[in-house]
Parts: structure tokens; C-alpha cells; sequence
């Protein structure tokens, strides 16, 4: 009776049912995703395919291309069309990503375990944003040669990795919530991009204006990639604040 009076000393007991840390349960929620990537490829293959069958689409539609002379409507649609197959190409990977994990019931073994919710939903952003990363750096060198833009800067590739931090962000809290219907293939686009587009346009706004010049005036990119920050802080506190509520639902 001391001891149920008493739950730290019961802890201190048995430290094998102390609660994990939070930056343990994190790692360990983006080491499971990864392993499970690594032997069945079901994410980064799906996102890639997908990516480069609207790439070689578009790019030949509008002449651009190494088998005909890339026109000028092909390079200045180049940064919309590699926005809009990131945002695309991220939500079948987020798709595909919760309904493995409703398929194989991980997560519910996950909740059942002591676990932070919040440290859930920080793993799961993490390696949403790792799967579209890797994608985004497969996918320079094909924009390079189809539409011969520098693509390969590296403050492109920052302003990047910003924007698919806040997408990730926001596309995790979105499928834990669709994830439980029956319309989460509908759900999840309808719900997400609208949701997302105010940090895309602000994300495509700077990404514009860095791959246009080497270096382009501060003033001029710093208040969309200001936006962008401030949409990742709200989508990652968000989430961690009300992760929990949205998986016990």
C-alpha cells in the first residue's frame, strides 16, 4: 500500500518502467521510420516516381527538356512546377507513411507504450521531413537539366528545407487526425494544402528571388523567409501542444 501511495519510489524500484526521455522517445520514433523505410522503400518510392513522372510531363509539354530547346515559359515555370510537385509528392509520402502505420497497428503499440505524445509527433517530423528532403535533393539535378535553373544554391536549398520543416509540420497533425476515417486519401490534400499555402507562397516567393541572382538584396527575401519561421514555430508548437489530443481522439 506504501508503494501505490508512493509512484516515484515504486519508480525508483523498477527503473525499467520509468518513463523514457523525450529526446530518446524522439530518436527512437525516427529510428523505427527510417529502418522501416530502409527495407521497404514504400515512402521515398512512391514520392520519387510520382515526382519524376510530373517532371518529364511538364517539362515536355512546354518544350523544355534535353531533347528540344528549353523555351522561357518552361524556366520561369520551373519554380512553380517544383513547388507543386513537392507539396504533391508530400502528402502521397504523408498518406502512405499513416496508412502503413494503421495497416500494421505501430502506432496504436506506440501509444500503448510511455510515451510523450508530443515526443510522437516531433519523431514523426523529423522523418516525414528527412524522407522529403532526400527527395527535394534527388530532384535538383533534374530540374537543373530540364530547366537550367540553379536550383543547386545553397540558400535555395535552405530556403527549401524551411518550407518542407512547416509542411511536414503541418502534414503530421493533419494525418493523425484523417488517419482514423475512411476519406483519409481525401481528406488529407483537401485539408493540408490549403492549410500549407501560406508558407509555399512565401517559401516560392524568396526561392524566386535567390535563384534569380546570386545574391539578392536582404530586403528583399527576408520577409517571406521571416513567414516561412514564423509558419514552422506555429505548426511545431501547435502540434506539440495538441498532439496529444488528436491520437487519444
Amino acid at each position: 500500500m506504501d508503494e501505490l501511495a508512493n509512484p516515484k519510489e515504486v519508480n525508483a524500484k523498477n527503473p525499467g518502467h520509468s518513463k523514457p526521455g523525450f529526446w530518446s522517445s524522439v530518436w527512437a520514433i525516427v529510428w523505427k521510420d527510417l529502418a522501416i523505410e530502409r527495407h521497404t522503400w514504400q515512402i521515398i518510392s512512391v514520392m520519387l516516381v510520382f515526382s519524376l513522372t510530373v517532371v518529364i510531363v511538364f517539362s515536355f509539354a512546354l518544350g523544355a527538356g534535353t531533347l528540344s530547346p528549353g523555351s522561357n515559359l518552361a524556366r520561369e515555370a520551373s519554380l512553380g512546377f517544383y513547388w507543386a510537385t513537392i507539396l504533391l509528392a508530400g502528402t502521397l509520402g504523408l498518406n502512405r507513411s499513416f496508412s502503413s502505420e494503421q495497416e500494421n497497428r505501430s502506432l496504436d503499440a506506440i501509444l500503448v507504450a510511455p510515451v510523450d505524445r508530443a515526443a510522437i509527433f516531433i519523431g514523426k517530423v523529423i522523418s516525414i521531413t528527412l524522407f522529403m528532403v532526400l527527395v527535394e535533393l534527388l530532384l535538383i539535378p533534374i530540374f537543373v537539366a530540364f530547366f537550367d535553373r540553379p536550383f543547386y544554391r545553397p540558400h535555395v536549398i535552405g530556403v527549401l528545407f524551411l518550407g518542407t520543416v512547416g509542411y511536414a509540420a503541418a502534414g503530421v497533425l493533419i494525418s493523425s487526425m484523417s488517419s482514423q476515417t475512411r476519406l483519409r486519401g481525401v481528406l488529407l490534400p483537401v485539408l493540408l494544402l490549403p492549410l500549407a499555402l501560406p508558407s509555399v507562397l512565401a517559401a516560392a516567393t524568396a526561392t524566386s528571388a535567390l535563384i534569380r541572382t546570386d545574391l539578392p538584396a536582404w530586403s528583399e527575401v527576408q520577409f517571406p523567409i521571416a513567414l516561412v519561421l514564423a509558419y514552422d514555430i506555429l505548426m511545431l508548437v501547435t502540434g506539440y501542444f495538441t498532439f496529444h489530443f488528436v491520437v487519444e481522439e
